[in-house]
């Protein structure tokens, strides 16, 4: 089976909580973000976005299974380790491709059509309501505890290891400048300037790492680098607004700006920006890019990032 998923429109990526607040709280904000979804928008979504949203119980669980559901297929199979997206990166694959979850958007097909028996007059209806991302949270809840033990696991690995640099950075002044350098951003390598630069802000700030910011770290780096708009802790908000400028990530909401977020992505899908295009000189050309090839900057591009800033 060969699958392909593709966005169409503004990407958003939420953390768990934001799934939660959302499905839960303000009827008029939770229809106000479905429409917009609807209306041309895509939800980043991983195998442990669905296994974690399932621990939720009674009207709760409700909540988010229909809140899940009201998305529909505007939903793009999202990975989380960054570690694999990066290697990805690495060989020069394509940004809109790399991010992927093949492994888990196959196995989410396959539980799907598992009670389809060709032949039996039956028709496997891909409708939108074949791609409800609900049913994935019973399928999902015993996964829920692996994911917790890796989670704690790699809490502690990423403490122990930053905490070992930042003291060897109090020893060698230029160790940090030599081994977690600040880098500019790459826009073939989005997932590799978030892992990269916030690994030195972490191993400055490790005495200060708590339970879950290993999977908080996953989330930043996908969710800053692959999305348009995406919901972070104050925490990890801070730290990605540190990291260099400028930059092509995601604009970062934390819990109180959730009404904010929903009325930024409003605005993205119902007035999408008409592009102006400038023809850069040579001489400016050599300039920016050390070739004398032809080149273009679209104006819209130059207002995101300048609104960003």
């Amino acid at each position: 089976m060969t699958l392909h998923a593709s966005v169409n429109g503004p990407v958003i990526y939420l953390d768990n909580w934001a799934f939660i607040e959302l499905a839960k709280n303000d009827p008029s904000r939770r229809k106000r973000f479905i429409d917009a979804v609807r209306s041309g928008a895509d939800v980043l979504f991983s195998v442990t976005n669905a296994a974690e949203l399932s621990g939720p119980q009674g009207r709760s669980a409700e909540a988010v299974k229909t809140f899940l559901d009201e998305i529909g297929p505007r939903w793009f199979p999202a990975k989380l380790d960054p570690i694999d997206v990066i290697k990805l990166e690495m060989q020069g694959k394509d940004p809109g491709t790399v991010c992927m979850d093949e492994r888990f958007f196959k196995s989410y097909i396959a539980d799907r059509i598992r009670n389809f028996v060709p032949g039996c007059g039956q028709v496997l209806d891909l409708s939108d309501d074949f791609f409800s991302l609900a049913p994935m949270m019973d399928r999902l809840s015993s996964q829920r505890e692996s994911i917790s033990e890796t989670s704690a696991k790699f809490d502690e690995m990423l403490k122990n290891r930053m905490s070992i640099v930042r003291q060897r950075s109090k020893r060698e002044p230029y160790f940090l400048d030599k081994n977690f350098p600040r880098i500019a951003f790459d826009p073939a390598r989005p997932a590799f300037f978030v892992y990269q630069n916030l690994l030195r802000i972490i191993a400055v700030e490790s005495n200060s790492l708590t339970k879950g910011d290993g999977m908080d770290f996953c989330h930043a780096v996908m969710g800053c680098a692959f999305a348009s708009f995406t919901t972070l802790d104050t925490t990890w908000k801070r730290r990605i607004a540190s990291l260099p400028r400028p930059n092509g990530l995601a604009r970062i909401y934390s819990r109180t700006q959730l009404d904010r977020m929903v009325t930024d992505i409003e605005w993205a899908v119902s007035a999408p920006a008409q592009a102006s295009v400038f023809v850069l000189s040579q001489l400016i050309r050599k300039k920016l890019t050390g070739s004398i090839a032809p080149c273009r900057i679209l104006e819209s591009s130059a207002r995101q990032h300048a609104a960003r800033e």
